[in-house]
């Protein structure tokens, strides 16, 4: 073994391949007949559809580019509920960070519509964006594991989302 390499230990190989397992079935989940994510307005999905949707939306784009990227894409749909979303799955720090960059972002609240959003994000202020990027790497440093956690809330929910395949099984 060359004395850089680096070998975890055999538990944390396994926990990283079951989250990786995990994110697998979530992103295959996400692409099926099984959830309403990006294929029906946001507004008209049930409870648990709304949960996945919002969690969904929210990790892509904040890992992609951060709440301003959140705020200014069609994802701002989800904004409104994104805070309850992550509460329901069990991650109110997380909750927290979205509550401060909600609040950040729009001081005087949360415009109603998701245009508004969109037009209001588009023309952010400068400083604006420089705030939410140190909330950006709160999110990004992960107090929760979100991926466990919905795929978690998602396994609860077989009425909604069919049986999910146990993370040995992707």
């Amino acid at each position: 073994m060359h004395r850089y390499s680096y070998m975890p230990p055999i538990g944390v190989i396994s926990l990283a391949s079951a989250t990786m397992n995990k994110n697998r079935i979530l992103i295959t989940l996400s692409e099926s007949d099984k959830t309403r994510f990006g294929k029906q307005e946001f507004a008209e999905q049930s409870f648990p559809q709304k949960v996945f949707s919002a969690i969904w939306a929210l990790e892509s784009e904040v890992n992609n580019g951060g709440f301003s990227q959140y705020f200014l894409n069609s994802s701002a749909e989800s904004a409104s509920f994104v805070v309850e979303g992550l509460e329901t799955i069990g991650a109110p720090k997380t909750a927290s960070i979205c509550r401060r960059a909600i609040i950040t972002a729009f001081p005087t609240g949360l415009p109603p519509t998701v245009e508004t959003i969109r037009s209001v994000a588009a023309d952010f202020p400068d400083e604006i964006p420089e705030k939410l990027e140190t909330i950006d790497q709160e999110f990004l440093a992960y107090p929760h594991n979100l991926t466990d956690l919905l795929f978690a809330y998602v396994s609860s929910h077989p009425e909604e989302f069919g049986a999910l395949p146990k993370p040995d099984d992707a």
